[in-house]
């Protein structure tokens, strides 16, 4: 006999709840185990129903749903998370994948038969996202490899030395003139000399705009 999944849905609109379990009612290998408002609503079903997948949106009353994905994933880790929401920007779908989320479909755009391909997708333990998230992840990562290209050819165009790479990661970890002499065994007067010719090459006005620099981009990681 097939495993039926069990299903719960979150989400504080009664319409959306509704839709959604007309959807997974008739699936016959789904089964709704309950449905919950919010946060506190959620947690009791799940101790109550113990589901296999809870489908939560992240707007809701009181705590968000990206608090509850992380408390499902605290309390609950086998509990598989598909998150549905109108919400699609970076922030909303890197932290949900951060706090255990395995699966992002827009509520604009999702049909039924995605829904259960996503459903049954994140139920056998395997990500799953609609093709405008996935496009989107896969821009953002694009972004952010590039600025990391960019930011390494720039502080290698201006042919910084060894030495000056190796205390520019050091100001970017915060420490101090005194600290970075001690740490490199060589003079303060010589951190100084290294950090003006760090300056001049980038223009920086003051060391605080250096250290903002380096910090910002993660030059520590250079």
């Amino acid at each position: 006999m097939t495993h039926l999944i069990k299903i719960i849905i979150v989400d504080d609109h009664q319409i959306i709840r509704d839709g959604l379990s007309n959807m997974i009612q008739e699936a016959d290998d789904i089964i709704l185990a309950g449905c919950a408002s919010g946060y506190d609503e959620a947690l009791q079903q799940i101790k109550i129903s113990n589901p296999d997948l809870v489908i939560t949106d992240l707007s809701m009353p009181g705590k968000s749903g990206i608090q509850l994905i992380g408390k499902i994933h605290e309390l609950y880790p086998h509990i598989k998370i598909l998150v549905l929401s109108m919400y699609v920007t970076d922030d909303y779908i890197f932290n949900t994948l951060k706090e255990g989320a395995m699966g992002y479909l827009p509520k604009q755009d999702t049909t039924k038969s995605e829904l259960l391909k996503a459903i049954r997708t994140v139920y056998k333990g395997h990500q799953y996202f609609s093709d405008s998230i996935a496009q989107q992840i896969a821009m953002s990562y694009s972004k952010k490899a590039k600025k990391s290209a960019d930011m390494d050819s720039a502080v290698h165009s201006h042919d910084l030395t060894n030495r000056e790479r190796e205390i520019l990661r050091l100001y970017a970890d915060g420490f101090s003139n005194q600290e970075i002499s001690e740490k490199l065994n060589i003079s303060t007067r010589t951190v100084e000399t290294h950090k003006n010719n760090i300056m001049q090459k980038f223009n920086f006005r003051s060391t605080v705009d250096m250290v903002k620099f380096a910090i910002r981009n993660k030059l520590s990681e250079i």
